[in-house]
């Protein structure tokens, strides 16, 4: 008797390859039941269990020597699942200081700063999360200070995307702002750098370049 030809695997599914002994049917449906793809399909539609504890990844574009970087500025990206699921994404331009003076050089005190390179730095969320204690709706911002030389800056998340150099920054589009510390960093950060850092359930933005730095915390909305 021919045999039945065989029958191609779904995409993602794991194939066995079995010798012809080991294809009676009971025996290739235990194998079966008993493999990853089979323990997936088992429980489609449940969604997985959100994290208890936050995932954080950040990339930093290339490696280069910081105290001799290329001419030009890196892009970064930063992230984080909060504890719930909900993801929030950072993506941002990473000027080098190349022996500048940053604060009160190459930005200006008391006026908008795209708070990275070139179009200003831009904050998604998949869902409602938790600024510094205050509610901010899914989408996706620009992040926006404003410096001031007493240390007190401005954050601003505001619903104009791609404003460049904060030229086209307009505070009434503000989503929200929060008023935050910026603290004096222990040694100079020669690239601007954010990072999302967790303990736990708890997570803060950081931010640091040059001889500052400030903390923002995140937390998902209940």
């Amino acid at each position: 008797m021919a045999q039945a030809p065989e029958r191609e695997a779904a995409p993602g599914r794991r194939r066995f390859c079995l010798g012809r002994a080991a294809r009676a049917p009971l025996f290739a449906l235990a194998l079966f039941a008993a493999s990853p793809a089979a323990a997936q399909d088992g429980h489609a539609g449940h969604s997985p269990a959100p994290p208890e504890t936050a995932r954080v990844f950040a990339v930093d574009g290339l490696r280069v020597d910081p105290n001799a970087p290329p001419p030009g500025s890196a892009v970064g990206r930063a992230g984080v699942t909060l504890s719930g699921g909900t993801y929030v994404h950072l993506v941002y331009g990473r000027p080098f200081a190349r022996g500048r003076v940053v604060y009160g050089g190459l930005g200006a005190w008391n006026a908008p700063w795209v708070t990275g390179a070139h179009d200003a730095t831009e904050l998604t969320t998949i869902g409602p999360i938790l600024v510094a204690g205050r509610p901010l709706a899914a989408g996706t911002y620009s992040l926006v200070t404003t410096p001031r030389a007493d240390r007190t800056w401005t954050l601003h998340l505001n619903r104009g995307l791609g404003s460049p150099l904060a030229d086209d920054f307009d505070p009434a589009r503000d989503a929200l702002t929060v008023e935050i510390r910026a603290d004096t960093l222990a040694a100079a950060v020669p690239v601007l750098t954010f990072r999302f850092e967790a303990d736990g359930p708890a997570v803060a933005l950081t931010f640091a370049w040059d001889r500052l730095g400030f903390r923002l915390p995140i937390a998902a909305a209940r």
